[in-house]
């Protein structure tokens, strides 16, 4: 089977924004427009600002490698300093997005029942989610 792109156009999606003084909060319910998308939207018309915290699910449990690459590339460049990722992230991509961020286990967990983010705080994962 010869492999090629095809287009996965997906017009809308929904997250919601809290504007801080350190920058968004962002909550995506599953991300299908894309993580890239979402958060460049939000920082063109809500605030320029690294993305403070990152939660919810991100749809790239079936990326292939190709795409993790260039999605932690993008969001590297974009800026995101916590990340609590779960639903459809995918667990593996979570691990891949954590190293090409260059963040820690303290600051890019998955997210499970019982976590929480608090401003100020940071991340209070559960022990599951570490």
């Amino acid at each position: 089977m010869e492999e090629h792109w095809v287009e996965d156009f997906v017009p809308e999606s929904q997250a919601l924004v809290v504007r801080t003084k350190n920058g968004p909060i962002v909550l995506l319910g599953c991300g299908h427009s894309g993580v890239v998308n979402a958060l460049s939207q939000i920082r063109e018309t809500i605030q320029d600002k690294s993305i403070h915290a990152l939660m919810g699910g991100l749809h790239l449990f079936a990326a292939d490698d190709q795409t993790l690459t260039w999605t932690a590339e993008r969001l590297r460049g974009i800026g995101i300093e916590n990340l609590m990722a779960g639903h459809c992230t995918g667990i593996e991509p979570l691990i891949r997005l954590r190293a090409g961020l260059s963040l820690t286990r303290r600051t890019a967990v998955v997210d499970a029942v019982g976590s929480s983010f608090s401003l100020g705080v940071g991340i209070k994962p559960t022990n599951i989610a570490m």
